[in-house]
């Protein structure tokens, strides 16, 4: 089977979800929809338009206030979370940047969509996959981004607007500079008399870090210092000076990205979009540190995610049910009255955004491919209320093939528990459930023989010339080579 194959095959293999919109509305000013609606049905044409903003930080886990860090406070997000929704189980769908992303857009595990590692590196989804720009802008919105996409073929993504510039990852340091490039995305939607969809990408707190990230253009008004951390975090470091050093850094961007979305709120308000625009916020994977990004651990596969929707989602409110950033695509397409494309991974979050009890999904997947080329890490988890399993297809060392982990009482996943006679019951529900996922979605690393060449190919690819890319030296993918992950 070709690869262009095996992925058709993985995209269509999961089950269609039904979805209930909601009454969209407009942005002050912006006039009623357009010819470009009439994919919509003739009563979602004629509702006002919801607008949608969708706000990514890079590499930021859960180390927010409102999510119970007591090194730093984050007011302007704590904020943010009191005035709709926070999931405090929020959860990535690989973490890694570029799969992660493409997850996010497409609605689909990166074993089912491709982009199984790091998109300038090589690694692409199959053409032609639906995402949810393409999707939005065919209904009449307009769509915009400012920051990376870091997803290819970049050309499957059709944007109205982006900044006039050339806006790369780094530069969306400068919160501010986003907030006045926000201003203009917002000035020429309305302008347009067209809904919007915007993706705002922040690089904080993505690395490097160092003295020069502390601080930019003026923020954070009071960076932090080594000296006033007390417990750094766990990143690998050569020494525990340098630990703490970079504990602080990584806080500075913290604090940055909060005062950040205080400048951009307030460009929403000052353009009349405040209250009826649903705007998401979330990290696209977990911290950099050990057993963080690219593992599977909870470190690297939790992330925030907040929700705001005027007079839809309950002001204040915490759910505890497990959600994917697979949710936000059929969630978006919903509220805006768009049919979704079957066989989504996710679904709507609409039945959570009110207190009360709620049907919703027993388990929760994540999965682990490549991040760089060399990188081949080919793990997948399942976890359900309490417990998680971790399949390890090539464990590295010290890791079990399988481990079992109690999230209550083992947040931080130290005791594995598989081989406990009085875990056998969980085990085996999870197992089960594991497999079932698995063939649902036709997740090509079932094959244990395609796990080998996989990792053969890895192995060929690690052994190539190295190039420079940005401030690193990197591996690149020949393109012919991607036949490999066949």
């Amino acid at each position: 089977m070709q690869r262009r194959d095996f992925l058709r095959c993985a995209a269509a293999g999961a089950g269609a979800l039904a979805l209930t919109g909601f009454p969209p509305r407009l942005c002050a000013g912006q006039a009623g929809p357009g010819t470009e609606a009439a994919a919509l049905s003739p009563a979602v044409a004629k509702q006002q338009r919801l607008n949608i903003l969708l706000i990514t930080a890079d590499d930021l886990g859960c180390q927010l206030s409102c999510y119970g860090e007591k090194r730093i406070a984050t007011p302007q997000l704590d904020a943010f979370a009191a005035e709709g929704v926070r999931f405090a189980s929020a959860y990535v769908a690989q973490s890694s940047c570029s799969p992660s992303r493409s997850a996010l857009l497409t609605g689909l595990f990166p074993h089912q969509n491709g982009q199984l590692g790091l998109a300038h590196l090589g690694f692409q989804m199959q053409p032609g996959q639906k995402n949810l720009p393409a999707l939005l802008r065919a209904a009449g919105y307009r769509t915009g981004i400012i920051g990376k996409l870091h997803v290819e073929p970049a050309a499957d993504f059709p944007w109205d607007w982006t900044p006039k510039e050339k806006f790369a990852a780094p530069p969306t340091r400068d919160v501010k500079l986003v907030a006045q490039r926000a201003r203009e995305f917002l000035a020429a939607a309305k302008q347009s008399g067209q809904p919007f969809f915007f993706y705002v990408n922040y690089f904080d707190p993505h690395g490097p870090l160092n003295k020069d990230t502390d601080q930019i253009n003026g923020l954070p008004e009071y960076p932090l210092r080594a000296v006033d951390i007390k417990q750094p975090l766990p990143f690998r470091m050569p020494t525990p000076e340098r630990q703490v050093s970079m504990t602080a850094q990584y806080f500075n961007t913290v604090l940055r990205l909060d005062a950040g979305l205080k400048l951009l709120l307030a460009e929403l308000q000052a353009a009349g979009c405040a209250s009826n625009t649903l705007i998401i916020y979330m990290g696209d994977n977990g911290i950099a540190a050990g057993r963080g990004k690219t593992w599977s651990y909870e470190l690297g596969v939790q992330v925030p995610m907040l929700l705001r929707w005027p007079g839809v989602a309950q002001a204040g409110l915490v759910r505890q049910e497990p959600v994917s950033l697979l949710d936000v695509m059929p969630t978006v397409l919903a509220a805006a009255g768009v049919p979704a494309p079957t066989g989504l991974a996710g679904q709507p979050l609409q039945a959570l955004l009110r207190s009360g009890e709620a049907q919703w999904r027993e388990f929760l997947f994540t999965e682990m491919n490549f991040h760089e080329p060399q990188s081949f890490r080919p793990q997948r988890t399942v976890r359900a209320a309490r417990h998680k399993l971790v399949l390890n297809l090539l464990p590295e060392e010290g890791q079990a093939p399988r481990e079992l982990f109690d999230l209550t009482t083992d947040p931080g996943e130290t005791h594995n528990l598989y081989a406990d006679p009085a875990c056998a019951d969980v085990r085996s529900k999870l197992e089960k459930a594991m497999a079932d996922w698995q063939r649902a979605t036709n997740d090509p690393l079932l094959d244990l023989e395609r796990v080998k060449r996989w990792k053969a190919a890895s192995d060929k690819w690690s052994k190539l010339p190295k190039v420079k890319a940005a401030n690193a030296m990197v591996v690149h993918i020949p393109p012919a080579d991607l036949e490999l992950l066949k």
